[in-house]
């Protein structure tokens, strides 16, 4: 059996654990509690890990496509060089996170509660951070071509030198006041929105 799931299923927590190339795809990993623990070159894809808690972990080179962290409880929480294409931390409170060399296509962070988020060098591409609430979210050096922030304020967030092309917002672009874009960015914008520039 998984080292992961034995130490679940006997104290009801995973703690303390150094876990390496595990295959736990399609597992029902709901509510449960992962802390102290490195994960690495494991396969999680299209797991449960609905309304878990994970503190102090760091998880590389993993595969965690379509995997579902709803409703989950992140804190310091290390995600580096791993597969996250379509999953879903949707109503969830994320406090902590680093994202690095990621890639993220069609995840969504929608309704969350993001305090000191930092992705960088990732591809979040057609993924959505709508509706979400932010204090201190920081996207640097990533793609996020026709991603949706739809009724999420972009006041306090850093978006330094990704790529905004075709970026989904309000229709009164509600969401850019305040916002820090650096000329390519507002170029693309303003394309998006229809504008011709010569």
């Amino acid at each position: 059996m998984s080292a992961l799931l034995e130490a679940l299923e006997a104290e009801g927590e995973a703690s303390g654990l150094d876990i390496s190339s595990e295959d736990i795809s399609g597992a029902d990993l709901s509510s449960c509690i992962i802390r102290d623990c490195t994960i690495s070159s494991s396969v999680f894809s299209s797991a449960s890990f609905h309304n878990a808690a994970l503190t102090d972990v760091t998880i590389e080179s993993c595969d965690l496509s379509s995997a579902d962290f709803s409703n989950v409880s992140l804190l310091r929480v290390i995600i580096r060089n791993s597969k996250l294409s379509g999953a879903s931390f949707a109503e969830s409170r994320i406090r902590n996170l680093v994202i690095e060399d990621c890639v993220g296509l069609y995840t969504t962070f929608d309704s969350s509660f993001l305090k000191n988020v930092s992705i960088s060098n990732s591809d979040f591409s057609e993924s959505s951070f709508s509706e979400c609430r932010t204090e201190g979210l920081s996207i640097v050096s990533s793609s996020l071509v026709r991603t949706s922030f739809r009724g999420t304020p972009l006041l306090s967030v850093g978006l330094d030198s990704s790529d905004m092309e075709g970026i989904i917002l309000s229709e009164n672009l509600k969401e850019l006041r305040g916002a820090r874009l650096d000329v390519a960015q507002a170029i693309s914008i303003v394309r998006t929105a229809g504008a011709v520039i010569d």
